[in-house]
């Protein structure tokens, strides 16, 4: 059998993770207050997730539109900046998918605070 290590992994949630994103139209908040809107984490990737949020956010062919979204997995804040490369109606509101592009300190964060979630629910299942 042959491994891709270099080939990303998901890691979806079986209740999806609160979180908040600000958008941003060409790397620069789309207002000045940098509104934050709530969203949920449906699963996430070291390279990627995908989200769920009420807020429709056009598309814009001439500018680029990123969400900086803000998360904790286990113990520590992350901020990250996404591309969205999807988007889909669904019955309440919108699903998203976000691409982390070049962002190496995002992605090894990702994995360690994956690694320690992941730690702690085992440790919690052989104690029930």
């Amino acid at each position: 059998m042959i491994f891709k290590r270099n080939e990303g992994f998901r890691f979806a949630f079986g209740e999806p993770l609160h979180a908040s994103f600000v958008i941003l139209i060409d790397g620069k908040p789309q207002n000045l207050e940098k509104t934050q809107y709530p969203c949920e984490i449906q699963d996430v990737s070291p390279r990627g997730m995908k989200m769920f949020s009420n807020v429709e956010i056009g598309e814009d062919t001439t500018k680029l539109v990123q969400l900086e979204i803000h998360f904790i997995l286990d113990v520590t804040k992350i901020r990250a900046v996404g591309e969205i490369v999807w988007s889909k109606k669904v019955i309440d509101g919108f699903q998203y998918g976000l691409i982390f592009d070049k962002q190496p300190i995002v992605e090894e964060l990702i994995v360690s605070e994956l690694k320690g979630r992941r730690k702690k629910e085992l440790q919690r299942s052989k104690t029930s």
